[in-house]
C-alpha cells in the first residue's frame, strides 16, 4: 500500500480512493482500531505520514470473495520472509490511467529484480546471510556501480558503462 502511495504521489495524483481486503489494515488506517504491534505501529506511521502529501483521501473495504486479485497479491506478501522484502522491489503497474490528476490502478503485480541485490549490496553494504553466495555478491558487484539516482551501471574493459534493465525495461528500449 505505501508503494502504491508513493509511486501515486509520483505521478502528480490529489486524491486517492484505495480499496483493501483487510478489514483490520482499514481499520487501523482510518484509526477505528489501534495497531498494537511494534511492527504495525511502525507501518502505520509511515502509512499516515505518506498519506498526508495527497490532498484527500479514502481507503475502503472490499471483502476476499469479491476481489480475488487483491487476495492473490496479499497471499504473495504474507509467503515473503521479512528479511527477503527489499527496498529494490519493483512494483509495475499494469493498466494504469492517468486522466487530470487521478490514476486508476486496475492490476498490480510484485516483481523481483534481478538488481536489486547489488543495489542493496552497492548501496548499503548488505549482504545474504550464506557464507558462499555473500562471496560470489562481493565479487560480482565489483563489476556494477550504482549512480546517485539509482541506476545500475555494469563496467567493461576499455567501453563506456552499460546501463543494466530490469522486468519490463528491454522491450521499451527495443
Amino acid at each position: 500500500m505505501i508503494t502504491g502511495l508513493e509511486l501515486d504521489k509520483s505521478l502528480a495524483v490529489e486524491v486517492i480512493e484505495a480499496k483493501c481486503d483487510s478489514q483490520l489494515v482499514v481499520n487501523q488506517v482510518n484509526k477505528t482500531f489501534e495497531g498494537r504491534e511494534d511492527r504495525m505501529q511502525r507501518y502505520l506511521y509511515k502509512l499516515q505520514v505518506t498519506l498526508q502529501r495527497f490532498k484527500e483521501w479514502t481507503l475502503q473495504h472490499v471483502p476476499r470473495e469479491q476481489n480475488g486479485e487483491a487476495d492473490a497479491i496479499a497471499n504473495l506478501g504474507s509467503s515473503v520472509k521479512d528479511d527477503e522484502i527489499s527496498l529494490g522491489t519493483i512494483v509495475q503497474l499494469s493498466k494504469s490511467v492517468v486522466e487530470e490528476g487521478h490514476a486508476e490502478i486496475n492490476s498490480t503485480s510484485l516483481t523481483w529484480d534481478w538488481r536489486n541485490k547489488y543495489i542493496e549490496y552497492l548501496k548499503n553494504g548488505k549482504l545474504p546471510s550464506d557464507r558462499k553466495e555473500s562471496r560470489a555478491l562481493r565479487t560480482k558487484a565489483g563489476r556494477f556501480t550504482l549512480a546517485e539516482d539509482g541506476t545500475v551501471y555494469r563496467r567493461k574493459f576499455n567501453r563506456p558503462l552499460a546501463v543494466c534493465l530490469g522486468p519490463g525495461e528491454t522491450d521499451y528500449v527495443l
